[in-house]
């Protein structure tokens, strides 16, 4: 794809056991972040289940992470408890830009994104 970012990051969960995931920059259709619901059959990019999503109030399809002018971008998808970058409510269906080092918190579930090691 011309144009798409290569640059990947971690976002690492933080309370309990500081899990991290890396991930690949997302392109332009970005990454669904939620969690699953195997009745429906529903899984999302970035799948949250295993970190406690469910009863940290994020819904099945939350919000998107996605490269805009070749920054990385989250975007709330009209979630019930709202998704926050560093304290900050975000109004749905707007992008907004993610740097390493911010918090961002998907209902109650509060992860920081970073930077990778090489």
């Amino acid at each position: 794809m011309r144009g798409e970012c290569h640059v990947d990051f971690v976002i690492q969960l933080l309370s309990g056991s500081r899990k991290s995931l890396t991930i690949h920059a997302p392109g332009v259709e970005g990454y669904v972040i939620g969690r699953g619901d195997e009745i429906l059959d529903y899984k999302p990019d970035l799948d949250m289940t295993s970190w406690g999503a469910r009863d940290q109030g994020v819904s099945r399809r939350h919000a998107a992470l996605v490269m805009f002018n070749n920054a990385l971008h989250v975007i709330d998808l009209g979630s019930v408890n709202g998704t926050h970058v560093n304290g900050s409510r975000l109004v749905p269906h707007t992008p907004y830009p993610v740097h390493a080092g911010d918090e961002l918190r998907f209902g109650h579930l509060a992860v920081m994104v970073l930077q990778p090691k090489d």
